[in-house]
Protein backbone atom coordinates (compact mmCIF):
# COMPACT_ATOMS: atom_id res chain seq x y z
CA UNK A 1 0.00 0.00 0.00
CA UNK A 2 1.31 3.25 -0.86
CA UNK A 3 0.81 6.30 1.50
CA UNK A 4 2.72 7.65 4.31
CA UNK A 5 2.94 6.77 8.60
CA UNK A 6 0.43 9.26 10.33
CA UNK A 7 2.38 9.24 14.07
CA UNK A 8 1.18 11.27 17.04
CA UNK A 9 3.17 11.22 20.05
CA UNK A 10 1.34 10.95 23.88
CA UNK A 11 1.93 11.80 27.54
CA UNK A 12 -0.24 9.15 28.83
CA UNK A 13 -1.13 5.31 28.13
CA UNK A 14 -5.03 6.55 28.55
CA UNK A 15 -4.23 9.31 26.13
CA UNK A 16 -2.49 6.51 23.25
CA UNK A 17 -4.86 4.57 24.06
CA UNK A 18 -8.04 7.13 23.55
CA UNK A 19 -5.98 7.73 19.81
CA UNK A 20 -5.87 4.04 18.87
CA UNK A 21 -9.97 3.86 19.31
CA UNK A 22 -10.24 6.97 17.29
CA UNK A 23 -7.39 5.26 14.49
CA UNK A 24 -10.00 2.02 14.62
CA UNK A 25 -13.08 4.14 14.54
CA UNK A 26 -12.14 5.98 11.74
CA UNK A 27 -12.45 2.57 10.54
CA UNK A 28 -8.49 1.56 10.08
CA UNK A 29 -7.94 -2.23 10.22
CA UNK A 30 -5.78 -2.99 13.24
CA UNK A 31 -2.61 -4.67 11.42
CA UNK A 32 -2.15 -0.93 9.98
CA UNK A 33 -2.00 0.70 13.35
CA UNK A 34 0.74 0.50 16.04
CA UNK A 35 2.27 1.96 18.56
CA UNK A 36 5.99 1.95 19.76
CA UNK A 37 6.97 2.75 23.50
CA UNK A 38 10.42 2.88 25.59
CA UNK A 39 8.43 0.27 28.37
CA UNK A 40 6.22 -2.79 28.11
CA UNK A 41 2.43 -2.32 27.08
CA UNK A 42 0.17 -4.75 27.46
CA UNK A 43 -1.10 -5.86 24.29
CA UNK A 44 -4.45 -4.31 23.32
CA UNK A 45 -3.63 -1.73 25.86
CA UNK A 46 -2.88 0.43 22.64
CA UNK A 47 -2.74 -1.30 19.76
CA UNK A 48 -2.61 -4.87 19.02
CA UNK A 49 -0.15 -7.07 17.24
CA UNK A 50 -2.03 -8.82 15.11
CA UNK A 51 1.41 -10.32 12.87
CA UNK A 52 2.37 -14.09 13.04
CA UNK A 53 4.91 -15.23 15.37
CA UNK A 54 6.83 -17.02 13.13
CA UNK A 55 9.88 -17.83 15.60
CA UNK A 56 9.00 -21.73 15.96
CA UNK A 57 9.22 -21.95 12.09
CA UNK A 58 12.65 -20.33 11.70
CA UNK A 59 13.75 -22.11 14.53
CA UNK A 60 12.96 -25.36 13.04
CA UNK A 61 13.88 -24.50 10.07
CA UNK A 62 17.25 -23.80 11.29
CA UNK A 63 17.00 -26.81 13.00
CA UNK A 64 16.70 -28.70 10.33
CA UNK A 65 18.91 -27.16 7.77
CA UNK A 66 21.57 -27.95 10.67
CA UNK A 67 20.35 -31.80 10.95
CA UNK A 68 21.17 -32.51 7.36
CA UNK A 69 24.46 -30.18 7.23
CA UNK A 70 25.65 -32.54 10.62
CA UNK A 71 24.85 -36.04 8.96
CA UNK A 72 26.30 -34.33 5.79
CA UNK A 73 29.76 -33.86 7.75
CA UNK A 74 29.85 -36.91 9.58
CA UNK A 75 29.45 -39.00 6.53
CA UNK A 76 31.80 -36.94 4.33
CA UNK A 77 34.27 -37.22 7.20
CA UNK A 78 33.60 -41.14 6.92
CA UNK A 79 33.97 -40.98 3.23
CA UNK A 80 37.39 -38.76 3.38
CA UNK A 81 38.95 -40.71 6.14
CA UNK A 82 37.84 -44.13 5.92
CA UNK A 83 38.34 -46.60 9.05
CA UNK A 84 39.67 -49.92 7.30
CA UNK A 85 38.65 -52.84 10.11
CA UNK A 86 38.37 -56.73 8.77
CA UNK A 87 38.67 -55.37 5.04
CA UNK A 88 35.66 -52.85 5.33
CA UNK A 89 35.01 -49.37 6.25
CA UNK A 90 32.94 -48.91 9.53
CA UNK A 91 30.63 -46.31 9.90
CA UNK A 92 30.10 -45.59 13.59
CA UNK A 93 26.57 -44.55 14.49
CA UNK A 94 26.95 -42.77 17.88
CA UNK A 95 29.31 -40.35 16.99
CA UNK A 96 27.80 -39.31 13.55
CA UNK A 97 24.09 -38.51 15.93
CA UNK A 98 26.57 -36.46 18.39
CA UNK A 99 27.54 -34.72 15.40
CA UNK A 100 24.33 -34.16 13.67
CA UNK A 101 22.65 -33.52 17.14
CA UNK A 102 25.36 -30.66 17.92
CA UNK A 103 25.47 -28.96 14.36
CA UNK A 104 20.98 -28.93 14.39
CA UNK A 105 21.12 -26.88 17.94
CA UNK A 106 24.07 -24.67 15.94
CA UNK A 107 21.38 -24.16 13.41
CA UNK A 108 18.52 -23.67 15.90
CA UNK A 109 20.26 -20.89 17.53
CA UNK A 110 21.18 -18.90 14.58
CA UNK A 111 17.35 -19.53 13.09
CA UNK A 112 16.79 -18.16 16.35
CA UNK A 113 18.77 -15.39 16.05
CA UNK A 114 17.66 -14.70 12.49
CA UNK A 115 14.08 -15.18 13.39
CA UNK A 116 14.69 -12.45 16.34
CA UNK A 117 16.83 -9.72 14.09
CA UNK A 118 13.95 -10.07 11.13
CA UNK A 119 10.75 -9.49 14.24
CA UNK A 120 12.78 -6.21 15.45
CA UNK A 121 13.02 -4.63 12.13
CA UNK A 122 16.81 -4.88 12.31
CA UNK A 123 17.35 -7.15 8.91
CA UNK A 124 14.86 -3.83 6.66
CA UNK A 125 17.74 -2.06 4.63
CA UNK A 126 16.94 0.96 2.82
CA UNK A 127 13.41 1.88 3.85
CA UNK A 128 12.93 4.91 6.51
CA UNK A 129 11.38 3.72 10.07
CA UNK A 130 9.52 5.87 11.80
CA UNK A 131 10.90 6.88 14.79
CA UNK A 132 10.99 9.87 17.61
CA UNK A 133 14.01 10.16 20.17
CA UNK A 134 11.39 11.72 22.55
CA UNK A 135 10.02 7.74 23.05
CA UNK A 136 13.17 6.99 25.16
CA UNK A 137 11.61 9.96 27.65
CA UNK A 138 8.96 8.00 28.61
CA UNK A 139 6.29 9.20 25.86
CA UNK A 140 4.30 6.80 23.54
CA UNK A 141 3.98 7.12 19.67
CA UNK A 142 1.02 6.02 18.02
CA UNK A 143 1.47 5.09 14.24
CA UNK A 144 -1.33 4.33 11.33
CA UNK A 145 -0.31 3.66 7.99
CA UNK A 146 -2.83 5.32 5.70
CA UNK A 147 -3.33 6.41 2.05
CA UNK A 148 -2.42 10.16 1.15
CA UNK A 149 -5.26 12.53 1.36
CA UNK A 150 -8.78 12.21 2.56
CA UNK A 151 -7.65 9.60 4.83
CA UNK A 152 -4.37 11.03 6.21
CA UNK A 153 -6.65 14.27 7.12
CA UNK A 154 -8.85 12.10 9.21
CA UNK A 155 -6.08 9.99 10.67
CA UNK A 156 -4.22 13.39 11.49
CA UNK A 157 -7.71 15.19 12.97
CA UNK A 158 -8.34 11.92 14.87
CA UNK A 159 -4.47 11.95 16.60
CA UNK A 160 -5.03 15.63 17.31
CA UNK A 161 -8.07 15.45 18.91
CA UNK A 162 -6.97 12.43 21.78
CA UNK A 163 -4.07 14.91 22.38
CA UNK A 164 -0.97 13.99 20.84
CA UNK A 165 1.29 16.51 20.53
CA UNK A 166 3.31 16.95 17.63
CA UNK A 167 1.08 15.30 15.11
CA UNK A 168 2.73 14.75 11.34
CA UNK A 169 2.65 12.54 8.35
CA UNK A 170 5.79 11.11 7.28
CA UNK A 171 7.32 9.14 4.73
CA UNK A 172 8.78 5.18 5.47
CA UNK A 173 7.38 2.67 7.19
CA UNK A 174 6.28 1.23 11.22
Amino acid sequence: MSGVVVVGLFESVEKAASAGDALRALPLPEERITCISSFPLPDGAVCRDTRPIRFPRFTLLGWFLGLFAGLALALATYLLYPLITGGKAIISVPPTLIVAYEVAMLGALIGTAAAGFREMGLLRFRTKTVHDPRIQDGRILVCATVATGDEERAAIGALSAAGGADVRAEEGTI
